[in-house]
């Protein structure tokens, strides 16, 4: 009797390149968010400058990495 050889499993390449294909549309989303978030919190702080903004876009931006940077570690 012949046994039928398993198949083989498709390559998991495909898969990650899934996970990471929408990255650069939450980085934009995150960073409009931010944006229009201190642009608020800067206007009813009448602040002269952006502040709020400044710190929000830094703060998104070095969270964002930090998840990215954490996914790509748990890839290995």
């Amino acid at each position: 009797m012949e046994t039928d050889p398993k198949p083989k499993k498709k390559s998991n390449s495909s898969n990650k390149y899934m996970k990471f294909s929408g990255i650069a549309f939450q980085l934009a989303f995150l960073l409009f968010f931010a944006i229009w978030a201190g642009g608020k919190v800067d206007f009813l702080m009448k602040n002269k400058s952006a502040y709020m903004t400044t710190l929000f876009v830094v703060l998104a931006f070095g969270g964002f990495m930090y998840n990215l940077f954490r996914d790509l570690e748990n890839l290995k």
